[in-house]
């Protein structure tokens, strides 16, 4: 019964103690919530600082900013056996040893890999507990006992019955039975503490294997936790029998067990126990929440807490302390608590609101006359008088001497109270004036009212009593005085021309210099200076935007320091500082750091440091020995016992060393002193938490990029690399403070890019880069929690970023070497072009050389051709001459050939021929050589048709070249055999000889231009150049060709050459005749009428004859015009052709032009290369005027490239001949184009005969398709519509034809030979034949008068010249013509 009774007494106890509790006396933060539809099972904060929670979903970190999971899923499969965490340790190599339901993993934290290890036996396979030793071994609890992990051999060893003894309690040795541990601890002598299920405390030495047992703790014997306090006491929290205490635990069999009171099911199982330093008291987490013992009191009883404010703490499954009165309670589904058992620098005032239903936002302004009695205003209405010794708040009317104030006064805010000289308390009201409590009188108030001088708007914002005694009172639209004797009036304000009295008043202060100053919510800073009492000296300065003196139209409040310094603050801009030299206010947020652009409040404390208020916190500004820059800035926000943090403009206020601050229904105060003393209490870890890339964070990256990045975590990496595809990334830190991270401000410098301190916005905790140039760069970070004190992350980190593989190391080397061997090749380049050059030059030289060498050979010609008629017995040795004349010709050709094969000029064009004529008739051509040498030359040829495809031209050289190195290398006597043979692809050229021979060394040789063979040794000419050449055409020809040769016995030479269409380029191939080509049977048949032509002609006067007979035919000599700037050549030219032919001469194609437009010429022969104009362009000019584009045009020149040929015949020349040339190739030329054009020009008269009709015109026409018989037939057609008009002269003719009088005269004069006037009047003679044939017996006169003649006279004069008889005796003839009568 009595049993019964104490026990039922102490479940009463622990329920008191209980209900008491839940009023929790420490301050606490909103839960952290890592995973909230996941359990927390376990907690553990690394060497770092880091958070580590397990839970059933995998392990996570936690940074205070970001949760992190590492777990098993598809994206990252065998992370984890299991993803459910039973227990975290931390070995001394950085590692996180995870104990899961499956097994056992260590996480290498430095590198980011996870290793999956099993126990040897299935009752291991849950990790329950794991503890790491002073000496870095880890051990581990199962339900299969104790074991330790080898990390040499990486293998377990298990304390089992196997191997491992125990002493029980009464001194017994046996082995070991099974065992299910739960905890594990080391004591002072590295002895192990092992906590069991069911089989107790044992206490294990190490180096042994024996188990000692303790006595037997409870029912069931459970020892579920242990703790080891500083006085060596061991706490066992144990399953649902509450804690038990251990005094003296080296004595196994008497430990001085002491157990705590407990209620079954109730605070009765302890997962975990802690110490906390701070208040020196146990903390321990529990099923139901949490608990704490006072350790120095000896009846001290444990208090539980099954919530703390709104947070349920049930199933608070572990709890952890980083000893300096951080507790964090590690809760199933309710997040983590934090919990700050230090000491608060704050004391919070609330007010006491029981006894009134008065609605408070926040308390909006405040004043203490005694430190004790507190005037509070109230937003958003009222004024209370809060006493804090007593705790006691009176409102409104209760307050003493209130009671005559209308109720309606109390229904608006308070903005501003302050204390008179004389004791008075003024009070601001927002829509009532002032009241005024007097010492021991009551309240009254000052309205505009009962007193317009002093109160101009009843909306007071501010007061303030200068040091002149005079009161101050600020309004929303304008400012007043009182005097000390209580008179009082309103203040105008102006500065120059601007009115500033209705600027609305905030704050009024006063410096040292007695200035005034007001802060105003629209016209910025007013400062006034003068005696108040004597308005006429007051002076007004306004700082605005608009003066640029101060940045923003709206201010708070002024305040000068103890330093003299004048501070403002405003809603917008933060806070500012007075610069007294140039007269403005400087914002100084940026520079200070500080977060927002809202500072509410500011004031300074007794040693000169400034307290601000902002949306955030309350800021600390200490000041050192620089006063332009602060020593430290602190943060101090509800975490640190301020309450809500909901500051109003201008509440607070200082009595004594004590500072006193308006919160939202309270107000707190402290002692700036006694923060000196909590600023070491505090040293949480700067960590580097993540790098991110190209926004992708470290642990989302594949292992290749990982490992390019970073060869260890962010946490612990020392260098990164950035490569070049990378165009952004960021460094993401933290300080892990865990409480209010918002207070922690952080700061970058990148050594090598920026040239101060980053600092970061508030709330971001990274550096981001973009585009950073590449180059080594060092990170620094530094950071403070908000309490002052910034540290700085003990080492750099070295960030290499890479430049694009153009920009690389190995790039610029490639690039040193490239640019070396460009160097080389530009010198070896610049050499060969210099060498190349020169040899152009030479070349080119060489080429003008031919070509100026060919045209003394034409002299040379030209006078042999003279001296034949002037001495043809001389014949013979005018055949030496033209065979050296030949001989230089063909050398000289030879050498531009090689010139063009050197440029690439040469061209394949190949036609269908009979090949076996062809080399015949070449071995014809060059056996007067061979017989001169008296050396035979014998052919042997196929005896079927040999037509081939092949370049004419080119086979010639070959040929010649080839046979005539077979004669000169050749012996007195000896032979040549050429042979030919057809295949049906290809021929087969041989040309063989039994002469000199050649050695091997020369054989190497035997195609190097300019060789000189042995041609010397025969005292034969040569150039080195022929075989050259050779070889080159036989390869532009598809060909080969092979050379045999033994010195002394001869030399063969073996041509194979395509012969089939299809082996040749369409480009290669030549279809039709070339239009230079002159039918040689044309030119004979055009030499013999020439010769006819030259013949006197008869006495006889030609008769009249018939239509078909040409009647333009000329009498005289052609004339002709040759062109030539060679003066030698042009004057035997000149001599020659003078003989059959009228010549004109010019030097040059602009004279030529001259020439052309005055006389009627028939022909030009004109050289190509001339200076001013060349030959080309002067027949480009000819061909395209109308007039003259039927003048035929023979072209002189040394060039003999075929583009050359085809460039004059693209331009229109009749005959391109080759210099030198023979006169009597030119005259045949001349002879055959002079035929062709006096047979056109006899076709052209012959059709507008007035013998043909007009029909037969028509017909005729259409058998022509030259232009120019167009153009006669519309000449005549004009010319017959104005017959009978006598007056139709060249004027009228041009214009009737749409042409100007000298186009038409040319036109007509080289399409007829005739004038216009010439033309006109054949035409008329014509007709009037015409007339006269088909009437004979018609009067003269009248067909004088038809076809436009106005005298008979004149008509009979002109017919008889163009016909040869007179008009009447024409027609007597016909009168006598009668017709034949056949019967």
């Amino acid at each position: 019964m009595k049993s019964t009774f104490i026990h039922i007494l102490v479940c009463l106890i622990c329920f008191a103690t209980q209900v008491k509790a839940q009023d929790f006396p420490f301050r606490y933060l909103p839960p952290i919530t890592i995973a909230p539809t996941e359990e927390a099972s376990c907690m553990l904060f690394d060497k770092e600082g880091m958070m580590w929670v397990g839970t059933n979903a995998g392990v996570k970190s936690y940074d205070g900013y970001h949760v992190k999971t590492y777990k098993t899923n598809a994206y990252q499969p065998g992370i984890l056996p299991n993803n459910t965490i039973r227990s975290i340790a931390e070995d001394h190599q950085d590692n996180l040893w995870l104990g899961t339901r499956n097994g056992l993993v260590r996480m290498n934290k430095r590198t980011g890999k996870f290793k999956t290890f099993f126990l040897p036996d299935e009752s291991q396979r849950i990790i329950y507990t794991l503890f790491v030793s002073k000496d870095g071994t880890l051990w581990i609890g199962t339900d299969g006992g104790l074991s330790y992990f080898n990390s040499k051999t990486e293998t377990f060893y298990t304390y089992n019955n196997k191997n491992a003894w125990l002493i029980d309690e009464n001194g017994s040795r046996k082995k070991m039975p099974g065992y299910s541990v739960k905890a594990i601890i080391e004591d002072r002598n590295g002895d192990l503490l092992i906590g069991t299920w069911s089989a107790g405390l044992m206490r294990f030495r190490r180096g042994g294997n024996t188990f000692y047992s303790y006595p037997r703790l409870n029912t069931t014997n459970s020892a579920y936790s242990l703790f080891l306090d500083k006085h060596n006491h061991l706490w066992v929290g144990t399953w649902g029998y509450g804690v038990v205490r251990l005094d003296n635990t080296g004595n196994v069999r008497q430990p001085e067990m002491h157990q705590y009171p407990y209620s079954t099911n109730h605070f009765d199982t302890f997962y975990k126990i802690v110490h906390d330093p701070v208040t020196k008291t146990l903390w321990a987490c529990t099923r139901e929440g949490v608990c704490y013992l006072e350790e120095d009191m000896p009846n001290a009883e444990w208090k539980g807490y099954t919530s703390i404010g709104n947070n349920p703490l049930n199933f608070n499954n572990d709890i952890a302390t980083d000893g300096k009165g951080n507790i964090w309670l590690c809760t199933q589904n309710n997040g983590i608590l934090q919990v700050n058992t230090q000491p608060s620098l704050f004391k919070l005032w609330n007010l006491d609101t029981s006894h009134t239903h008065l609605t408070i936002n926040y308390v909006y302004s405040m004043l203490t006359t005694d430190g004790e009695n507190f005037w509070l205003g109230l937003n958003p209405y009222g004024i209370a008088l809060h006493n804090r010794k007593t705790g006691k708040t009176l409102f409104n009317q209760e307050i003493p001497g209130f009671s005559d104030i209308p109720s309606r006064a109390f229904t608006t805010s308070i903005s501003d109270i302050a204390q008179r000289s004389n004791g008075e308390i003024w009070i601001a009201n927002n829509n009532y004036g002032v009241i005024v409590k007097p010492l021991g009188k009551p309240a009254y108030q000052i309205t505009h009212e009962k007193h317009p001088s002093i109160i101009q708007d009843n909306f007071v914002n501010t007061l303030f009593e200068s040091r002149e005694k005079v009161m101050w009172i600020g309004q929303r639209n304008g400012l007043s005085i009182v005097t000390p004797n209580n008179q009082g009036h309103r203040i105008t304000m102006k500065e120059g021309k601007k009115n500033l009295t209705s600027c609305d008043i905030r704050h009024i202060s006063q410096d040292k210099q007695g200035n005034i100053w007001l802060a105003t919510d629209n016209e910025g800073i007013i400062r006034i200076s003068g005696n108040a009492r004597n308005k006429k000296t007051l002076k007004f300065k306004q700082y605005n935007p608009d003066h640029h003196n101060f940045a923003i139209d709206d201010a708070i409040a002024c305040l000068e320091d103890s330093r003299g310094r004048l501070w403002a603050i405003s809603n917008s801009g933060g806070i500012f500082l007075y610069n007294k030299v140039e007269d403005l206010f400087e914002p100084k947020n940026h520079e200070y750091h500080l977060p927002g652009d809202r500072v509410l409040t500011i004031k300074e404390d007794e040693n000169g440091n400034l307290w601000l208020t902002t949306d955030y916190a309350l800021v600390n500004i200490i000041w050192g020995n620089d006063s332009e820059k602060p020593q430290d800035i602190t943060y101090f926000t509800s975490e640190d016992g301020i309450g809500n943090v909901l500051f109003s403009p201008n509440t607070a206020c200082r009595y004594g060393k004590e500072l006193f601050f308006g919160s939202r229904t309270s107000f707190f105060s402290f002692m700036p002193s006694m923060k000196v003393k909590q600023k070491g209490n505090r040293s949480p870890k700067l960590v580097i938490t993540d790098i991110i890339i190209d926004d992708q964070p470290f642990d989302q990256l594949d292992s290749i990029n990982k490992e390019e990045i970073s060869k260890e975590m962010p946490a612990y990496t020392r260098k990164i690399t950035i490569p070049a595809r990378v165009k952004k990334f960021s460094v993401e830190f933290s300080l892990l403070t865990y409480g209010n991270t918002e207070k922690n401000v952080y700061a970058y410098q990148l050594e090598g890019y920026d040239e101060d301190w980053q600092y970061c916005a508030k709330g971001v905790h990274k550096a981001v880069f973009q585009n950073l140039p590449s180059g080594t760069y060092h990170l620094r970070v530094k950071a403070t929690d908000g309490y002052g004190k910034w540290q700085e992350l003990p080492y750099t980190i070295a960030i290499q970023v890479l430049p694009p593989w153009y920009a690389s190391r190995i790039a610029f080397m490639f690039y040193i070497l490239m640019l070396i061997g460009g160097i080389f090749a530009t010198a070896r380049w610049y050499k060969e072009r210099v060498k190349t050059r020169n040899s152009l030059q030479m070349g080119v030289i060489l080429t003008n050389i031919t070509h100026e060498l060919l045209t003394p050979l034409t002299v040379i010609s030209a006078t042999i051709y003279k001296l034949k008629e002037m001495a043809p017995q001389y014949e013979e040795d005018y055949l030496v001459m033209d065979s050296n004349i030949n001989r230089t010709t063909r050398l000289l050709r030879q050498i531009l050939e090689v010139r063009k094969s050197q440029a690439g000029q040469l061209h394949l064009l190949v036609s269908h021929r009979n090949l076996i004529s062809f080399i015949e008739e070449a071995c014809e051509n060059i056996r007067p050589m061979a017989e001169h040498q008296k050396v035979t030359l014998s052919l042997e040829k196929p005896k079927a048709e040999g037509t081939a495809w092949f370049d004419a031209d080119k086979m010639d050289k070959i040929i010649y070249n080839l046979l005539s190195n077979a004669i000169k290398y050749n012996k007195v006597g000896g032979k040549i055999d050429v042979s030919l043979s057809l295949g049906k692809e290809q021929a087969v050229i041989t040309i063989a000889d039994n002469g000199i021979g050649m050695s091997k060394e020369k054989m190497q040789h035997l195609y190097t231009r300019f060789f000189d063979g042995d041609y010397r040794k025969q005292n034969m000419p040569g150039t080195g150049i022929g075989l050259s050449l050779t070889h080159d055409l036989v390869k532009l020809h598809h060909g080969d060709i092979q050379c045999e040769s033994q010195e002394g016995e001869g030399t063969t030479f073996t041509l194979t050459l395509p012969i089939r269409k299809s082996a040749y380029a369409p480009d290669e191939i030549d279809n039709s005749d070339k239009p230079n080509a002159v039918n040689q049977e044309a030119i004979r048949q055009a030499s013999q009428e020439t010769k006819q032509d030259s013949q006197p002609a008869s006495d006889d006067k030609p008769k009249l004859a018939p239509v078909r007979q040409s009647i333009f035919i000329r009498k005289n000599v052609s004339k002709i015009l040759v062109v030539e700037d060679n003066e030698e050549l042009l004057a035997l030219m000149l001599q020659v052709l003078s003989k059959n032919y009228h010549v004109f001469t010019a030097k040059n194609g602009k004279q030529a032009m001259s020439i052309i437009m005055k006389e009627k010429l028939d022909l030009v022969v004109s050289d190509v290369m001339m200076p001013i104009m060349d030959g080309i362009e002067l027949t480009k000019q000819l061909k395209s005027d109308k007039s003259f584009w039927q003048l035929p045009i023979i072209l002189l020149t040394a060039k003999n490239k075929e583009e050359d040929k085809t460039e004059a015949y693209a331009v229109g020349a009749d005959a391109y001949i080759n210099k030198p040339f023979k006169f009597d190739e030119l005259e045949v030329r001349i002879n055959a184009l002079l035929a062709n054009r006096k047979k056109m020009i006899e076709k052209i008269q012959a059709e507008i005969s007035l013998q043909t009709s007009t029909e037969s015109e028509a017909q005729a026409a259409l058998h022509l398709s030259n232009p120019d018989q167009a153009f006669i037939t519309r000449a005549t057609e004009i010319v017959m519509q104005h017959l009978a008009d006598g007056d139709y002269n060249r004027e009228a003719f041009a214009k009737d034809m749409a042409m100007g009088e000298s186009t038409l005269y040319n036109k007509v004069k080289a399409t007829t030979g005739q004038t216009v006037i010439a033309f006109i009047t054949s035409i008329r003679l014509k007709e009037a034949q015409r007339i006269i044939r088909s009437n004979p017996n018609i009067l003269i006169s009248d067909v004088a008068i038809q076809v436009g003649f106005n005298t008979p006279k004149y008509f009979s004069k002109c017919f008889k010249k163009e016909f040869g008889i007179f008009p009447k005796e024409y027609a007597e003839q016909l009168k006598d013509i009668k017709p034949v009568n056949y019967k």
